[in-house]
């Protein structure tokens, strides 16, 4: 098998006996076994004090930011770190976390991202061979069956606790498969592959063998979601047994939001009248009743309280043919019928939709928004406050470090978190890469505020972007706050000297059409990359080898207006109190996605790109005072002649 490197996760080339990294060009390692392992001294070269880090020496950097890892592990504290790309956050991060971990507990290694789980195992496989990970995903996604590709309410349901039982791979014998896996450290592709060759299911496999593993590389949901029960009885361990690593923790906060959204709509509920009707008329006569009532005053859109719905709830429960005495007993029926017409038709899931909301709806607190609007009446609920869940999560463990190249200011997530007290550490750490290779430019005449939009604006904007582009020597990119921006300004850039080939990101796009404009722009120089900041374009997607040579942030993305935005400020408003409930609901999430936007083109020490932040409010005060310190930049004189000369410079 291959090594790869622990930073990118690229196969690493070898020449003359040493080891390197072609996408990050540097030298990893010389050894040929897990078991072989130098040691570093303070100034970067090797010394016994640690024998599981996993490379020959240290970045700048990265030293300063293992020993606060290591100190927040050892002192059972929290670490908040804004550690920008190149660091090697990964390389320093787990080897502290695995020295201080007792037999006993686990190392959860947390992030969404597939290739952020090859570098943590990588990473693993480099450190002495009595270190074991465990790789795992979503048992959808992990299942070798043909059922896998089923909806996931339907997949669900085939693989519910009542549904294993009747699964051959699930309740197979798995005892010398479950020895193997114990063996050494295996991608999640390698796990699969080798269940399915032994008939077993690789989720529970995965996890069983887990059971006697270090550390264990899952997404977010395995410890802050209603699956995180499951997954611990499995493992026999509790919150207080876990230390947790979170990568690009900026994310945390809106996944934890995201588990609790749920719509219904009267469409909704009148397709599972349809559907119920041959099965339960009781159920089928309440879908009717509350679609009936949801239709009843609902004229626009506004904030309602859980007395809303509940109170519809009741007289639907009452009327009809409906014999259920209360909500609870509903669902329980409800639940149990909508899992039997899933088994008769896969894509009947219009009841089991219904179930999901009505059993959310039952939340309770201050910190859950809800609402409705018109055409069709539609209900939406949704959460406020991810401390709502995470700050019991943070209390119980036995230490942290949430880190991340965005996760600025450390003091937002803190409190967003519930991460209280003198038990939490914020550290800011400086990039490893040279501050020459970057120039970051503003402008003084384009802005995309709603009062200035217009004709000329999106014609000042399409001059500025093919400036930037014809005098860039290789592909550029520019990302905007909406697609509706986006498209009038392509309608302008038809109107100028362009020699770049436009690429457009398209609303509809798919994960896989999205990926071929970027692989697009591999071995070309002659492309225009258009695209959504917030969107996998500008944030999930890593440039690497400098395949954009400029990028242009065409406006701040400050979210639309709307309830559930100024229900956010209102709700920070009055718990955290001053202007934290403006910033924490519109600017702060704003000025995190110019910075991964600004982040995408320069990966490696090599890289070189020219950054323009395309909006005069870039230079107000109270905007540029929220940027960490470090994203330094100035107005550009002449916008033209400043990439001219850049890139003149690093020919």
């Amino acid at each position: 098998m291959g090594h790869h490197c622990s930073e990118c996760g690229t196969l690493l080339r070898t020449e003359k006996g040493k080891r390197y990294c072609p996408r990050c060009e540097r030298e990893q390692s010389t050894l040929t076994g897990r078991d072989t392992f130098s040691h570093q001294k303070g100034d970067g070269s090797l010394a016994d004090e640690d024998s599981y880090f996993p490379f020959d020496k240290i970045r700048k950097g990265q030293k300063e930011f293992k020993e606060d890892a290591a100190d927040a592990f050892e002192r059972k504290k929290s670490l908040i770190a804004h550690a920008p790309t190149g660091i090697g956050k990964t390389a320093a991060v787990l080897p502290p976390a695995v020295r201080a971990k007792k037999d006993e507990q686990k190392v959860f290694f947390l992030t969404s991202k597939q290739s952020q789980h090859n570098i943590a195992i990588e990473t693993v496989k480099k450190m002495p061979s009595s270190v074991n990970a465990t790789d795992v995903i979503s048992k959808k996604h992990m299942c070798p069956r043909e059922e896998s590709r089923l909806p996931y309410p339907v997949f669900e349901e085939f693989c519910s606790e009542s549904g294993q039982k009747n699964c051959n791979l699930f309740n197979r014998k798995m005892e010398k498969v479950v020895d193997e896996l114990k063996k050494d450290t295996k991608h999640v592709s390698e796990i699969v592959d080798f269940c399915r060759s032994a008939n077993v299911c690789p989720h529970k496999a995965a996890l069983v063998a887990g059971k006697e593993s270090d550390l264990i590389v899952c997404d977010y949901n395995y410890i802050f979601s209603d699956i995180r029960e499951r997954i611990f009885e499995l493992l026999e361990i509790e919150l207080k047994d876990v230390l947790l690593i979170v990568d690009e923790a900026h994310n945390l906060p809106g996944r934890i939001r995201a588990n609790l959204e749920e719509k219904l709509s009267a469409a909704l509920l009148e397709e599972a009248f349809n559907l119920l009707q041959g099965y339960s008329s009781a159920l089928a006569s309440f879908m009717s009743r509350l679609a009936s009532e949801l239709d009843e005053d609902v004229d626009q859109e506004k904030r309602i309280n859980k007395s809303f719905l509940d109170q519809k709830i009741k007289k639907a429960l009452k009327g009809g043919l409906t014999q259920f005495g209360s909500l609870d007993e509903l669902l329980e029926d409800l639940d149990l019928v909508a899992r039997d017409i899933l088994e008769n038709d896969p894509s009947a899931t219009a009841p089991i939709y219904v179930y999901s909301f009505l059993d959310t709806w039952r939340e309770e607190g201050k910190e859950v928004f809800r609402s409705v609007r018109p055409g069709p009446p539609t209900v939406e609920i949704g959460l406020l406050d991810p401390a709502k869940y995470s700050e019991e999560v943070f209390s119980k463990i036995d230490s942290a470090v949430l880190m991340s190249g965005t996760l600025h200011p450390g003091e937002m997530y803190a409190d967003l978190l519930g991460m209280k007290g003198e038990n939490t550490e914020i550290k800011t750490y400086e990039s490893p890469f040279p501050k020459e290779n970057r120039n970051i430019v503003s402008v003084d005449h384009l802005t995309t505020a709603y009062k200035e939009r217009g004709l000329n604006t999106y014609q000042a904007y399409a001059n500025s972007i093919a400036d930037v582009a014809n005098n860039s020597p290789g592909n550029a990119a520019v990302f905007f706050p909406s697609y509706s921006l986006m498209n009038h300004v392509i309608d302008r850039l038809g109107m100028v000297h362009l020699e770049k080939e436009m690429m457009i990101e398209e609303r509809e796009h798919s994960k896989l059409e999205k990926k071929e404009l970027v692989e697009s722009l591999k071995g070309n120089r002659d492309k225009l990359l258009l695209g959504v900041q917030g969107g996998s374009l500008s944030e999930g997607i890593d440039y690497r080898n400098n395949i954009l040579s400029s990028v242009m942030i065409a406006g701040i993305p400050f979210p639309p207006p709307s309830m559930k935005v100024e229900a956010l400020e209102e709700y920070y408003t009055e718990k955290f109190g001053g202007k934290k409930g403006y910033r924490y609901a519109r600017i702060y999430p704003a000025m995190n996605r110019v910075l991964q936007a600004a982040g995408r083109p320069i990966r490696s020490k090599k890289d070189r790109a020219f950054i323009v932040l395309m909006d005069k409010r870039f230079n107000y005060k109270r905007y540029k005072e929220q940027l960490p310190e470090s994203f330094e930049y100035r107005p550009a004189k002449n916008l033209k002649e400043e990439c001219v000369g850049f890139f003149e410079q690093n020919r």
